[in-house]
């Protein structure tokens, strides 16, 4: 099946992905409030923890809804492009299910993300220690789906090399990682970069398929 997309709309599409990785990661570590307020603390200090913080919380979930809207886009470009390989019929509707569930959990943070802005103002500390024990363990939510996308993409990438095997490879340790019942945080985190990986080999083909084919040379009388 030949796609429809310009060699543009492919990289840009692709992008979206890396993106929204990219932001998925750096806003819970920029907030980092796993470390500031941990479950130890007292109602009055956590309360005070999520004052200081009510300005990240508010940006941070906003730049969350964002990420979530390039997840989406990635996802839909994802299941399009294996669908264009003729690999659809199994893997691109494990993708788009597992990106679903995986935009889901990133629509959880979100509001929790502005739940934690009201602690301040009247929220308290119940709302606090709900926002700060999904904090310390929100990662293992992501491992399943992201060990499904991992999994679902790789065997396409080993089978029809795709892209580049090796990243199949290492999406099959991912997923492994992922489903460990003692490394699942880790996992989702090293799910998250492997798909900024996979976003970027996707840019790249996608940029490739812009080259004009070389003319054939003309054959002497």
């Amino acid at each position: 099946m030949t796609s429809r997309r310009t060699p543009l709309a492919r990289v840009l599409l692709a992008l979206t992905g890396l993106l929204s990785m990219v932001v998925l990661v750096a806003v819970p570590t920029a907030q980092c409030l796993a470390c500031r307020a941990p479950l130890t603390r007292d109602d009055a200090s956590l309360v005070r923890v999520f004052g200081e913080l009510e300005p990240s919380f508010r940006w941070g979930a906003y730049a969350m809804l964002v990420a979530l809207v390039l997840l989406i886009v990635f996802v839909a470009a994802l299941g399009a492009e294996l669908r264009d390989i003729g690999a659809g019929r199994l893997a691109a509707p494990v993708v788009l299910v597992a990106g679903a569930v995986l935009g889901a959990g990133v629509l959880v943070q979100v509001l929790l993300g502005l739940a934690a802005t009201i602690v301040d103002d009247g929220g308290g500390a119940p709302v606090a220690r709900v926002v700060l024990s999904v904090a310390h363990g929100g990662a293992f939510a992501f491992a399943a789906p992201l060990a499904a996308l991992a999994g679902a993409v790789s065997v396409v990438v080993v089978r029809t090399r795709w892209l580049p095997r090796p990243i199949g490879w290492a999406g099959f340790v991912v997923a492994g990682v992922a489903l460990a019942w003692v490394t699942p945080g880790i996992g989702a985190v090293l799910g998250m970069a492997w798909l900024a990986v996979l976003s970027v080999a996707l840019a790249v083909r996608g940029a490739r398929s812009a080259r004009p084919e070389e003319p054939v040379s003309a054959s002497r009388p």
